[in-house]
């Protein structure tokens, strides 16, 4: 029975994965981009125990919709029992196609993008690779089928909204284009935003490369626990000066800020002048390489490396203007987008009350709860 149970799972999986393939697919041809950070690629942990700078990077969260590859279908013993056959694969019980055809492999090709498209048919190793998958995908398909998944009420559910999403994203993409001039952003344009944001944006102060094996205190830390951790803190520099131990290697084991720690102390390219007074200091001073004494501040005692000090430099417009090109047009796209749903909200009304949104929460809450 729970060997059943387990296959019918795996098959439900694989059809639900294969939805969310395709609209997943769907969405990159229509969507395909790149985003790249105009700022640093450098990850800096500046937040929580062991910081070290007086600034608050705070990321903001977005909403983003996950389509599920798993559902739960409530399945009985006699669900079972009246289906002896459900792992059998023939195609009696489906409107499948047996065998891909070449109406169903052209509109494949064609529904990619350009690039890709020019891509599988330019080498025909590639192009059987292709096929191979697509009759793979057709079999599992064929099989959840002939197990009439598709015709189970959550299962239905989510092969029509993932035909909607394919269908919002392809209506969105085409009034954007159509609304988007031709030689959208022009040259001056870019070369506009580059001027308007040239001292916030691509404009990067005094900055440092920094190491830190962190060690904290207690809220209520006593004179003995401080004396403790100062103790510590002398015998980590005295291995890493004498070469019983290296720097990277302590930290991963002594530090106390978890971020760093993973990554053997380093905290990242940090703006000096956002640093701690008393740490600002020891970068001002010290050499590349130089191990510091323990720095003490209100969370606990430092230990600092100091790497590479980057000067002060403005980013040539040569060196963004693609990223500014990309960045006006994902603005405006978003811009777009956002007056869409607005026209649609008018000309279709869903009209939902904040009372009637309450009640479902409640209702939907007050079900799921065991």
């Amino acid at each position: 029975m729970m060997h059943s149970e387990n296959q019918l799972t795996r098959i439900l999986t694989i059809a639900l994965i294969l939805g969310g393939v395709l609209f997943i697919f769907s969405a990159e041809i229509s969507h395909l981009k790149s985003e790249q950070d105009l700022t640093s690629d450098e990850t800096i942990y500046i937040q929580g125990d062991g910081e070290i700078s007086t600034q608050d990077n705070e990321p903001v969260e977005e909403y983003e919709e996950i389509v599920p590859t798993e559902i739960d279908i409530p399945q009985t013993e006699e669900d079972i029992n009246n289906n002896s056959n459900w792992a059998d694969t023939s195609t009696d019980n489906t409107n499948l196609k047996q065998i891909l055809d070449f109406e169903h492999i052209t509109s494949l090709i064609t529904n990619m993008n350009k690039n890709e498209r020019e891509k599988v048919l330019s080498d025909q190793e590639l192009f059987k690779q292709v096929i191979e998958n697509e009759a793979n995908n057709r079999s599992a398909l064929m099989a959840a089928a002939n197990n009439e998944l598709n015709r189970h009420p959550n299962v239905k559910f989510m092969m029509q909204r993932n035909s909607e999403n394919m269908l919002l994203e392809f209506y969105l993409n085409l009034l954007i284009k159509r609304k988007l001039p031709e030689e959208f952003p022009s040259n001056e344009q870019i070369i506009a935003f580059y001027e308007a944001n040239k001292e916030t944006q691509f404009t990067f102060p005094l900055r440092v490369r920094i190491w830190q094996i962190f060690l904290s205190k207690p809220k209520d830390v006593t004179e003995e626990e401080i004396l403790e951790i100062q103790k510590n803190a002398e015998e980590i520099i005295s291995k890493i000066k004498s070469g019983i131990n290296d720097f990277t290697n302590l930290a991963v084991s002594k530090s106390q800020h978890e971020q760093s720690r993973n990554r053997g102390g380093y905290m990242g390219v940090m703006e000096v002048d956002g640093l701690l007074p008393e740490i600002k200091e020891y970068v001002l001073k010290s050499k590349i390489g130089e191990i510091s004494d323990p720095i003490e501040t209100d969370s606990g005692l430092h230990i600092l490396k100091r790497g590479l000090i980057l000067a002060e430099e403005t980013l040539p417009f040569e060196q963004v203007e693609d990223q500014i090109r990309q960045l006006l047009i994902k603005q405006t796209g978003t811009q777009i987008k956002n007056a869409i749903f607005e026209q649609a909200r008018e000309d279709y009304p869903q009209q939902i009350s904040e009372n009637t949104i309450e009640e479902w929460w409640l209702k939907l809450k007050e079900e799921s709860e065991p």
